[in-house]
């Protein structure tokens, strides 16, 4: 949380949402999260929630401009068949008033008009406790993912903050703390709260009128008119407004509400760009506050940018940094936060781009180039995707489009032809490059098909955000630079391995049967057999403790940039996010070392890449970066040997050109964003507890373990299943201390013979390593 951000209900539900939205099982990320809410408590928050949290849908009578309709309604949401859906990678919340998690389990007694909502228990999550109980009301409001506040469990409590419930949900909860809250504490924060009141008012003076009729709206009337000096009867909330921009009337701790949490309030937003008796013109004492200032300004910047996309790349670099300069304060004022400059926020990552595209990527050598590249140069590819990412359709993600090629496509193409004219220099050191992992004991490989260095990058920053340490490394992919050539450069398969034809880019593997070509099942097995342990796609297991280390793959980037195309901009943080978690669910299931590898990385140009002719008796394989040729091709074109066999020649297009035309994004030539890949090493942080089984004795029916771990107060287990602690047969779990062993006895002989679990367990209880053997098994 920001530091001095008020602590608010719908903020932190928001936060709690949407994190239990980005976890993953053995099925990957939820299509959706289901809230249950049997007793219909939480349903006057929901209001205030949707304005905060748009992918937020409800049960009920259907009105899609309220987020609310029927079950299969709500499916139709989910699996993003009705236009009302949020768009792709955004997880839809499905609250589900008056309805138990029970009805939903029980699909043979489950209503018919709650069935369509079935099946989504195992593709989605339910929000629910650590402890599997529905959030209430008041676990939330004591719990630390919650307020954390001290609240009276009485009932008179209860019923009074469910009362308040919309007042406190806009309420800095750090004004409650410190203290045990009671019925008459909650009360208070409906007549009590004055810049509140006044903010529904300006939201929605036709609500707020409704409900607070009688003594209420007196009440409202008298703060109105002791507190900031105007009658509400007597001056309509447009008016206000208008002394609210001003800063007038001592109105300076409405706004600074209002600020703290714009989403709220939208009403306020609307309001303030046609107040009455504003003043006139545009001249107000803050222009931050004036919505009517920052539309002008988007509406200038959005000119200034037209103009951009025709220059000539070094003036159009210039141009976008000197609006940067005027417009990237507009970024802090309240309106970026209430989608009110989009232009000025799409502005931060177009400034970024255009400083770093100024300068292609050099290097005198094939080496320093890669080095350069992998410091700094993949920040242009990462201005460049996010600055697309900005806008999804319409003209201004045409606009959009045309300012990024302006500034990035030079730089792309003169990065590329340096690095293929080094390449052709110094051929030895192209394939040197190409560098295989090594199989390590309690290391997991994971590969991840076109992770480009800009997505490894926003990858390592978020596994250090998670507490992770990362560390990045560079290699080169061979070449061409495609999966079918690349992957196995990827593993740490060394021998057994030549090449054929090249026809379709695929080596041969030494196999049972003969020499193959190395498909997916192949690898699989020969993987197995040099003693490397498999996991399949999210699946969740502790490491057997081999010496060979594991192997498991994730993520589609490749795949979606190949369908998508351009579309791709839009799906990277999820895959990135998918990525983190796959790495965080390794490391948190045992391994102590997780090993992120990738084959090649990619070109992306929106409106294509430039079509290059290739003759057609030149090529045996053609495809969109790369053919195999049977002939000498145009000297312009650059050729290098296959990486697998030096005899068949590859053509790659010169620059970013593509053989084919109509290409966005493709792969398989020779440039820094293709061939000079990322690898990743990714371990717990210092404070976390790692422990791996070093040794196992038995003595009779008495077990002695030793342990390599940085925390003395893991415990040693024996059980029959090492996911359950009520298996286990030792007469008690003990410590390793400091000398990192323990002397464990099974009291009971019955046990002497069987197969069993030696289970290693942080100080909070959780499993953390385990290792098969058999009670009393002789040395």
């Amino acid at each position: 949380m920001v530091k001095n951000q008020a602590l608010l209900l719908a903020q932190r539900l928001k936060e709690s949402l949407r994190e239990r939205g980005r976890e993953s099982g053995d099925s990957g990320r939820p299509v959706a999260i289901l809230w249950t809410d049997l007793t219909g408590e939480w349903t006057t928050l929901i209001g205030p929630l949707q304005a905060v949290l748009p992918e937020l849908f409800v049960l009920g009578k259907y009105d899609p401009t309220q987020r609310r309709g029927p079950a299969i309604w709500l499916k139709c949401i989910v699996d993003r068949t009705v236009p009302e859906a949020p768009t792709a990678g955004v997880v839809p919340v499905l609250y589900l008033p008056r309805v138990s998690r029970q009805e939903l389990r029980a699909a043979g007694d489950c209503p018919p008009a709650l069935q369509p909502l079935v099946e989504l228990q195992f593709r989605g999550r339910v929000w629910h406790q650590s402890n599997g109980h529905d959030w209430t009301v008041r676990a939330f409001l004591v719990s630390d993912e919650g307020l954390a506040l001290d609240v009276a469990a009485d009932r008179r409590t209860e019923d009074a903050f469910l009362r308040v419930l919309p007042i406190l949900a806009e309420t800095d909860a750090r004004t409650l703390k410190g203290r045990r809250l009671d019925a008459d504490d909650f009360d208070k924060l409906s007549v009590q709260d004055p810049v509140r009141d006044l903010l529904l008012w300006l939201n929605n003076a036709e609500a707020f009128e409704a409900t607070a009729k009688g003594s209420r709206w007196e009440s409202f009337r008298g703060l109105c008119q002791s507190e900031f000096g105007f009658d509400p009867d007597r001056v309509p909330a447009a008016e206000v407004a208008g002394l609210l921009i001003r800063a007038e009337l001592g109105l300076d701790r409405v706004w600074s509400r209002f600020a703290e949490s714009p989403q709220l309030y939208p009403g306020v937003a609307k309001l303030l760009k046609e107040p009455v008796g504003a003043g006139q013109g545009l001249l107000v004492l803050d222009p931050s506050r004036d919505p009517r200032i920052n539309e002008r300004d988007e509406t200038e910047l959005r000119q200034d940018l037209q103009t951009t996309a025709g220059l000539p790349q070094a003036q159009a670099c210039a141009k976008v940094l000197e609006l940067e300069g005027r417009h990237a304060v507009r970024r802090d004022w309240v309106w970026a936060r209430t989608d009110m400059s989009p232009w000025a926020v799409a502005l931060r990552p177009l400034a970024r781009l255009a400083q770093a595209a100024r300068k292609p990527v050099g290097g005198a050598t094939l080496s320093a180039a890669a080095a350069e590249y992998a410091s700094s140069g993949w920040e242009c590819d990462a201005a460049a995707m996010e600055a697309l990412g900005r806008f999804r359709n319409g003209p201004d993600a045409a606009l959009l489009v045309k300012v990024v090629r302006a500034l990035y496509e030079p730089w792309l193409d003169g990065s590329a032809r340096h690095f293929q004219v080094l390449v052709a220099k110094e051929p030895s050191e192209a394939r040197k490059g190409v560098f295989q992992p090594a199989a390590e004991k309690d290391t997991c490989l994971l590969f991840v098909d076109g992770l480009r260095f800009d997505l490894a990058g926003k990858l390592a920053a978020r596994l250090d955000a998670r507490g992770f340490r990362v560390s990045m490394t560079h290699r080169l992919a061979p070449l061409p630079t495609v999966t079918p050539t690349a992957k196995l450069a990827a593993t740490p398969i060394t021998d057994g391995i030549k090449g054929g034809n090249g026809d379709d880019f695929t080596p041969l593997i030494q196999a049972k049967s003969g020499w193959k070509p190395v498909i997916a099942p192949l690898l699989r097995e020969r993987l197995e057999t040099s003693g490397v342990e498999l996991l399949d796609p999210n699946e969740i297991r502790i490491p057997a403790g081999g010496e060979g280390g594991g192997w498991t793959e994730c993520g589609n980037v490749d795949s979606m940039g190949h369908s998508l195309q351009g579309e791709l901009v839009h799906q990277l943080d999820v895959e990135v996010d998918r990525i983190a978690d796959r790495a965080f669910s390794l490391i948190d299931s045992g391994w102590r070392r997780v090993r992120v590898v990738t084959d090649h990385g990619w070109l992306l140009l929106p409106g294509g890449l430039p079509k290059v002719e290739l003759a057609p008796y030149l090529a045996e394989t053609k495809w969109a970066r790369c053919a195999v040729v049977k002939g000498q091709p145009d000297l312009n074109i650059p050729v290098s040997p296959w990486y697998w066999n030096p005899d068949v020649q590859i053509a790659s297009p010169p620059g970013i050109g593509a053989f084919r035309a109509g290409e966005t994004y493709a792969h398989g030539g020779i440039s820094p964003q293709e061939c000079v890949v990322p690898e990743l090493i990714v371990e717990r942080g210092a404070s976390a507890t790692y422990a791996s089984i070093q040794s196992v004795e038995w003595r009779g029916m008495r077990c002695r373990v030793r342990v390599d771990s940085n925390d003395p107060k893991v415990r040693v287990d024996l059980r029959k299943s090492w996911k359950q602690e009520s298996t286990s047969i030792a007469a008690a779990t003990k410590e390793i201390g400091p000398a990192g062993e323990v002397s464990m006895a099974v009291p009971d002989d019955a046990h002497e013979g069987a197969a069993a679990f030696v289970v290693l367990l942080d100080p909070e209880g959780k499993v953390i390593a385990s290792q098969t053997t058999c009670v009393g098994e002789k040395p």
